[in-house]
């Protein structure tokens, strides 16, 4: 999918692309790919350049990570929410960075275990979506965890009625065992 950009966007996304474009001959690539999987708190990026025609796991250094970080929420959008998956790469010939974004498909940010039901409504909380794009995965999840929340609410205002009670029972005994009058007779 393409992303329809703003003003916010334009001036992060070239940022990035300048830092990208400064980068790229300091690392003797010809190219550099970054993937970058994330919902709500959670991601994982994975970067790889080409040297010599092979291609090499790196880690972009700490002022490009966190340029790049800002990207994601600058081009959220109202009604699409903020994407999920999105594919950075530049040619160090062209010195362009070319992105390309989903917002439907489930990230995979551990290969061992699926994205959890509270970061899903986590990430509706963030950046709320029209229901047409809201995918059935990230529904079922968030639906999950809003049943979880339900209960924890629950759990809490009947704690807090238990101790209001249990106060107010102190507070009685208190009233009726003193020496100051005919009660404690």
């Amino acid at each position: 999918m393409s992303i329809v950009s703003g003003a916010d966007d334009i001036s992060v996304f070239s940022k990035f692309q300048d830092l990208v474009r400064g980068w790229l001959p300091e690392t003797g690539a010809a190219r550099v790919d970054i993937e970058y999987n994330v919902i709500a708190l959670t991601g994982d990026v994975m970067t790889w350049i080409m040297v010599d025609g092979e291609r090499k796991s790196v880690h972009l250094p700490s002022d490009l990570s966190f340029t790049m970080y800002d990207i994601r929420p600058a081009q959220a959008d109202p009604h699409r929410g903020a994407w999920l998956y999105s594919h950075f790469w530049m040619e160090a010939t062209d010195g362009v960075l070319h992105q390309e974004c989903d917002w439907m498909r489930e990230p995979v940010i551990d290969d061992d275990e699926p994205v959890m039901d509270g970061d899903a409504a986590l990430e509706l909380d963030y950046y709320p979506r029209d229901p047409q794009w809201i995918p059935e995965w990230m529904a079922t999840k968030a639906s999950a965890h809003q049943k979880v929340r339900e209960a924890r609410a629950r759990r809490r205002q009947r704690d807090r009625e238990r101790w209001a009670k249990k106060k107010a029972e102190a507070a009685q005994a208190e009233g009726t065992s003193g020496s100051d009058g005919p009660a404690g007779e």
